[in-house]
């Protein structure tokens, strides 16, 4: 019997103390477009990493039954494995031409693919639509052809089984259809393709397996019907979303921001989006979204991985610049630069949380709060609404766990006395008790006044407090509406997040 081209068995990864990836199984044959998809924090690049060798693993990793877990990453390149990294890890002060050359150079005359090291390159380059640019460097190229770039520099070294970590993330509709063309050929051709992408629409489309990744454990895998169709893929992203919200936390009681706009009048807007575009490298992301925000009301930002709600966020903050369309904050025109639109009342708890490693807790809440009697004012109400930052308030940053840091850069944001509070993935790193406490914590701030935009991958916890809810699915706006109508409605939430047949809310 022919081994399968990559045999992934048993696989585990420990970072400290956390087991970030759980013994995966996972058997790629040759032709075969496998795909690896799931939340955030599910360990999908984890997994491409340990496969690869770039983090220490149990388990075992086989090459066309070839023993490769014991080899390091460029041991493993000459068994025939290539990938790509999310940050795409060019050779900037090398030209395209060059990037390929040291590819295709450091894998020598393979096995598999005998042929000498200046023809692969050429191949590489051919196929992954970079011949034309061989003596640019990368520089000088747009996003979506530095990402060819990459890909051409995988395909360079000669691989048998080739892994993509996010290789559709900022391409725009052309992009990802080229994209798509390239891979399939590339398995037509015998290649065995592990795909890790947020694109979930993309995965299912493309790929002849699907794995999918919740806790760094598989949750189900097979064709990609099949998968489409299995509940735990659902709760994976959405969580338990059933016909109406779950009770939300006890400090999250109705309050005068519940019902923004109803008989107690209009509140004012504290955000408004009118066609906004955004984008990275002068690629667009996020296309003509409209999004409101009153004050006094939690508006929850949704979608899966990749949708555009952290490049939102950030063109809100002041981080990104806006291409087209207009931000308002607070009744004026948005300006650039995150400090400015600080000084304005806007607060951001990031996704990446921003934790100052050399700083205590409680001096990163009161460089948030700032000096004087309202700046101590300020702190000790952060505490008071995240009790968990009172043990730690001489901790330094470096030292906290994740959830730590995530209550850590809540508390800042806080202690900041915003009017618009922005919260990216408010859930990532927290236990489910310290979940429902913050957002009964946000739901309170709203109560209070406050303009709370939350960015939740998780929309059955963003239901149970926000007022109203918007989708995005690959930068636009796919779903709209009150909250308490969108959780009666989870196969119109499904079909924005995975791609099902749903009508329009």
């Amino acid at each position: 019997m022919t081994p399968a081209a990559l045999d992934v068995a048993g696989l585990t990864v420990r970072l400290g103390r956390t087991e970030v990836v759980k013994g995966v199984s996972l058997s790629v044959a040759r032709g075969t477009i496998v795909g690896v998809v799931g939340p955030n924090g599910a360990g999908k690049t984890t997994l491409v990493d340990a496969v690869t060798g770039f983090v220490a693993s149990s388990g075992s990793v086989a090459v066309a039954g070839r023993p490769a877990g014991h080899l390091r990453p460029h041991r493993r390149v000459a068994l025939g494995v290539a990938r790509t990294f999310q940050s795409l890890e060019l050779f900037e002060d090398l030209t395209v031409g060059e990037n390929l050359a040291v590819a295709a150079h450091g894998a020598g005359v393979r096995d598999g693919d005998p042929r000498p090291p200046a023809e692969r390159a050429a191949w590489a380059a051919a196929t992954a639509g970079v011949d034309d640019i061989v003596d640019a460097v990368p520089g000088q190229l747009a996003y979506g052809r530095r990402k060819q770039v990459a890909l051409a520099r995988a395909l360079a070294a000669g691989p048998s089984v080739l892994l993509l970590d996010e290789p559709a993330a900022g391409l725009d509709g052309a992009g990802r259809r080229a994209l798509v063309a390239t891979v399939r050929s590339l398995a037509d051709g015998g290649l065995a393709v592990v795909l890790v992408d947020h694109d979930v629409h993309l995965v299912f489309d493309v790929c002849d397996e699907v794995a999918v990744l919740d806790a760094g454990r598989v949750v189900a895998h097979g064709r990609p019907g099949e998968v489409r169709a299995d509940p735990a893929v659902a709760t994976a992203w959405l969580g338990a979303v059933t016909g109406s919200p779950a009770p939300g936390p006890k400090t999250a009681a109705a309050g005068p921001g519940r019902h923004a706009g109803t008989a107690a009048g209009t509140p004012a807007p504290a955000l408004e989006l009118s066609a906004m575009s955004t984008g990275w490298r002068g690629a667009t992301s996020v296309h003509s979204v409209d999004l409101t925000v009153a004050e006094g009301e939690l508006v929850a930002l949704l979608g899966a991985n990749g949708a555009g709600k952290t490049t939102t966020l950030l063109a809100v903050s002041g981080v990104l610049g806006v291409q087209s369309g207009s931000i308002r904050v607070l009744g004026e025109p948005a300006v650039a630069g995150a400090d400015r639109m600080a000084r304005r009342g806007v607060a951001h708890a990031p996704q990446d949380r921003g934790v100052l490693g050399g700083l205590t807790v409680a001096e990163q809440l009161r460089l948030a709060a700032g000096p004087g009697p309202e700046g101590r004012s300020a702190v000790a109400s952060a505490i008071a609404r995240l009790p968990a930052l009172g043990p730690l308030l001489g901790r330094r940053g470096r030292l906290l766990s994740g959830g730590e840091q995530q209550q850590l850069s809540l508390g800042r944001a806080i202690a900041s006395r915003p009017r618009l509070l922005l919260v990216d993935e408010l859930s990532l790193g927290l236990a489910p008790d310290a979940v429902s406490h913050a957002l009964g914590v946000l739901r309170a701030m709203a109560d209070d006044g406050v303009a709370v935009l939350l960015v939740e991958q998780f929309a059955s916890l963003a239901l149970t407090v926000a007022d109203r809810a918007y989708v995005l699915h690959r930068g636009r706006v796919a779903l709209t509406g009150r909250a308490s109508e969108l959780a009666a409605r989870p196969e119109a939430l499904e079909a924005a997040y995975l791609g099902t047949a749903a009508g329009p809310a």
